[in-house]
């Protein structure tokens, strides 16, 4: 039992990290992109205004039945119907320095290293068979803290952003999606962190009403 329950934790642990390297370098990789284009900002200005405006936008067709839209199939040479989900554009919003700060994510990097390093130190507690124990508890409610806050850290510039856009930018036929820009996995495991954390108290607790009544 102890040999799956080591195996279970370690493919969460393994989760966790692709998840904080995937984010990792998408933001490296933007960053580099941004530093490139503002190098090139006296030889390109057009180009790098349009980098400096790209923001991604989810959309949800206003009918499915009507797929007017179409993208070119290089396999077999035509375009086939399609609709569009997910889109990043350049378009020109009001300035906000602080939507500017949080789209990098770094925040929510830190929490996610965070998160790994609070949830390695329980698997190496449970490890030891040190289960039932008060500092699991923390741990497990730090945990959940951490992971609601990646998540508000993921969502609230999202949905600043697509508050932005859908002043200046539509699409006929479609509509801003706004669930569909926040994944909401982290929300979930942070409140079931949470929940097995005062799930754990309550054990506790009971266990020691019940030495104190002995």
């Amino acid at each position: 039992m102890k040999k799956r329950l080591n195996i279970l934790c370690l493919l969460v642990m393994l989760v966790f990290c692709y998840s904080v390297f995937e984010s990792a370098y998408y933001i490296s990789s933007a960053f580099v992109d941004g530093f490139r284009a503002g190098m090139n900002y006296v030889d390109n200005k057009e180009q790098f205004q349009k980098t400096n405006n790209m923001k991604s936008i989810a959309l949800f067709p206003d009918n499915f039945a009507n797929l007017k839209d179409s993208v070119y199939n290089e396999k077999t040479g035509e375009f086939v119907p399609a609709i569009y989900g997910k889109l990043v554009v350049s378009v020109n919003t009001p300035v906000n320095i602080w939507l500017k700060f949080m789209m990098c994510n770094f925040i929510g990097i830190f929490t996610m290293i965070f998160s790994v390093v609070f949830f390695a130190k329980l698997i190496i507690a449970i490890n030891k068979s040190r289960i039932f124990d008060w500092k699991n508890v923390r741990r497990l409610r730090w945990l959940g803290a951490i992971l609601i806050l990646n998540f508000i850290c993921s969502a609230f510039p999202a949905y600043i952003s697509a508050y932005e856009l859908s002043g200046v930018f539509s699409i006929s036929g479609y509509s801003v999606n706004l669930s569909g820009l926040v994944s909401k996995l982290t929300l979930v495991l942070g409140l079931v962190a949470l929940i097995v954390g005062e799930v754990f108290a309550i054990g506790l607790k009971m266990k020691e009403e019940q030495d104190l009544t002995i």
